[in-house]
């Protein structure tokens, strides 16, 4: 039986001739598979002592500068990023940069072991959710890939930590309104534009970033269909426009019949050139601006409770949902990558729950969309 070892002593198995045979993986080829380094000897002992001596050698021969810390370098390695991915993208990694930097940033590069990394992604998990520790993770791959490929570091110590788990870390919920909350909210939100968009919101299950960026021509002159293929971005702070998160992000959504007065009221006395242009020196809105706005808003309405925009997304993806439209048509609406994604987002109530399975006392046999 093979037995994985951990902090890059790869993997150990005794052979059925009583031999010992030991395997590591030391980066990649120039082809993009893995670079398997075996060995072999006559006791499990002698297999370890060789896989060390290799690390302890390997290190030798790299001349490793050990006095680069880890904020120094991941510096380095984002300023090399620069031009190779859009900037909103650029300018967002910022934040999740900032993170790790503050907590392994006076940390030598070559001192940081998988232990460490273990230990970051458990304190990170009281305050973030598991989507967001992976990004954590997938950065740290990238900065130790990157030390890697310039000869700082022998093994890369994040491929080696913990793969994030939903089972490891208990999971930030992702909330929506109840539908009391939404009644409440379409009677009580003010007839302006901010009142108007959260109904919106609630309505079609746009994102705020792609709200923000509607003009006059994306709403049918009918109210009846929104044209969703733009967003705006905030890049250094300052909003930009971009293309949608993705390509089934760029789509024509339609408005339920209930929510299309809102669609129109938005077309008929929203801002030039964009409905949420709040100032001519800068027409497009900041993403921030419009979260205060949006947060004054809900603050302002007894029995609803301070969900975030993004909330909005939840309860109309978990509204369909309850209302047994197929996965495949929610995530189309959405505009998700893939129904992984649209999973995420719902919300099954007991209530839900059970009237599914009562359809099965359906004595013709009804089927669960």
């Amino acid at each position: 039986m093979v037995k994985k070892r951990g902090s890059g002593e790869g993997s150990v198995q005794k052979l059925k001739n009583g031999q010992w045979r030991g395997r590591i993986m030391d980066g990649y080829t120039e082809e993009g598979k893995r670079n398997l380094v075996s060995f072999s000897a006559s006791t499990k002992a002698e297999i370890l002592q060789k896989i060390r001596q290799y690390w302890i050698e390997k290190e030798e021969h790299l001349h490793i500068d050990r006095k680069i810390l880890f904020k120094d370098w991941a510096e380095e390695w984002y300023e090399d990023l620069r031009g190779q991915i859009q900037n909103s993208t650029y300018s967002g990694y910022r934040y999740t940069l900032n993170i790790l930097e503050d907590y392994f940033g006076s940390m030598k590069l070559v001192d940081i072991i998988p232990l460490n990394i273990n230990k970051f992604y458990r304190k990170m998990a009281e305050t973030y959710s598991t989507s967001y520790l992976r990004k954590f993770r997938a950065m740290l791959i990238q900065i130790f890939d990157f030390a890697d490929d310039n000869g700082l570091i022998s093994r890369n110590p994040a491929r080696h930590s913990m793969t994030v788990k939903g089972s490891q870390f208990e999971q930030k919920k992702k909330d929506s309104f109840t539908e009391e909350e939404i009644r409440i909210l379409m009677k009580e939100l003010p007839d302006d534009l901010t009142g108007n968009s959260i109904r919106l919101l609630l309505g079609t299950g746009m994102r705020s970033q792609e709200l923000l960026a509607l003009t006059i021509d994306d709403i049918a002159s009918d109210g009846s269909t929104i044209n969703i293929n733009k967003a705006v971005k905030m890049v250094g702070g300052k909003p930009e426009l971009g293309p949608p998160k993705s390509k089934r992000s760029i789509r024509i959504i339609p408005v339920p019949k209930e929510y299309i007065p809102y669609a129109l009221y938005l077309r008929e006395n929203g801002a030039h050139p964009y409905l949420w242009t709040l100032s001519y020196k800068s027409p497009l809105c900041n993403v921030k601006t419009f979260r205060k706005k949006y947060q004054k808003a809900i603050a302002e309405i007894n029995g609803v409770r301070a969900l975030t925009p993004h909330c909005c997304r939840h309860t109309y993806i978990t509204r369909l949902q309850a209302k047994g439209v197929p996965m495949e048509t929610i995530s189309r609406l959405a505009g998700h990558s893939n129904i992984e994604t649209t999973d995420g987002y719902l919300h099954s109530s007991p209530e839900t729950l059970a009237k599914a399975a009562n359809m099965l006392n359906d004595e013709k046999g009804g089927n669960v969309a």
